[in-house]
């Protein structure tokens, strides 16, 4: 019996998800149809590829050696098509991987780009620093946008806009306090994943005595999130204080209430496009690099 690429995908997106439900609604089917999938699955392969244990269940040996096969021909097929339509400037899939306040900025000039050509496929991934490396490593991405200029030859780098990083706060401050540290500590933090790292990126840069006398590690925290959309919305109830983009206020739908800290000036950083250096990119890809470098090249 061969094995049947609708079975394979819906195992693939089992273990991802590690829910039969959650896999269900991604795939808009019913539960059971899902079980029937890998059952049918199981059958061809002759081995289990699962093991049940209540609600909750684990890959075998088998199943995972099926899922890194599944992975393969799915790059695979991924190269292929990239090569088929790698010299057309206007058609096929472009593949782009940066942080989700860079996403912020580019998702709908891009897709303003697809309408204009409507061969062109625009796959915008947010993801951290280090995914988008993996990312570029294993092929899964043509470009990928970061803040720090990876030291390795395997990628090619070229500076191609800047962010400004700001401490956002309340519109309506608090009244009361003497000096940035007591307002900062009253008023607490609203963390999210990389709160530190734009909190040490605005401390290395900034030239305030009076900030890099503010203990932020030691700033009570008011919320976590990590939902980019949704760390601005304790701010605006003045819930808290984040340290984030600007670009992530100026797109927010709570910019209204919200205000950047004023006596503190914004820190810019770079920001680097990268990409493989042992391969050519695909030629629709430089023609969205103008528009790339368009965008981010706004503070």
């Amino acid at each position: 019996m061969k094995i049947n690429p609708v079975w394979l995908r819906t195992f693939c997106v089992l273990v991802d998800t590690g829910h039969f439900t959650r896999t269900a609604e991604k795939l808009f089917m019913t539960q059971p149809g899902v079980s029937q999938h890998i059952q049918k699955l199981e059958s061809a392969c002759g081995y289990p590829l699962i093991k049940r244990s209540g609600k909750t269940f684990t890959v075998t040996m088998q199943g995972e050696k099926l899922y890194t096969y599944a992975r393969t021909l799915e790059d695979n097929e991924q190269q292929l098509l990239a090569q088929l339509g790698a010299e057309d400037p206007y058609s096929g899939t472009c593949r782009i991987a940066c942080s989700g306040s860079s996403a912020i900025r580019l998702y709908s000039r891009l897709l303003q780009e697809q309408q204009t050509y409507p061969g062109l496929r625009i796959y915008l991934q947010a993801a951290p620093y280090q995914s988008v490396l993996n990312a570029l490593k294993e092929n899964q991405i043509d470009l990928g946008i970061v803040t720090e200029k990876p030291d390795s030859l395997s990628f090619e780098a070229k500076k191609i806009g800047r962010e400004s990083i700001a401490i956002i706060v309340p519109a309506n401050r608090p009244q009361g306090a003497q000096n940035l540290a007591d307002y900062l500590f009253d008023l607490g933090m609203v963390r999210h994943p990389d709160s530190d790292y734009y909190t040490s990126l605005y401390l290395s840069h900034s030239e305030s005595d009076t900030l890099r006398a503010v203990p932020f590690n030691k700033i009570p925290t008011m919320s976590f999130v990590n939902q980019i959309h949704e760390i601005l919305l304790p701010v605006s109830m003045g819930l808290g204080f984040t340290v984030l983009p600007r670009s992530v206020l100026e797109a927010s739908a709570y910019q209204s209430a919200l205000s950047v800290m004023g006596n503190i000036p914004l820190i810019e950083e770079p920001l680097y496009l990268i990409y493989r250096s042992d391969r050519d990119l695909p030629a629709r890809m430089h023609t969205l690099i103008p528009v790339l470098q368009t965008q981010l090249d706004q503070v």
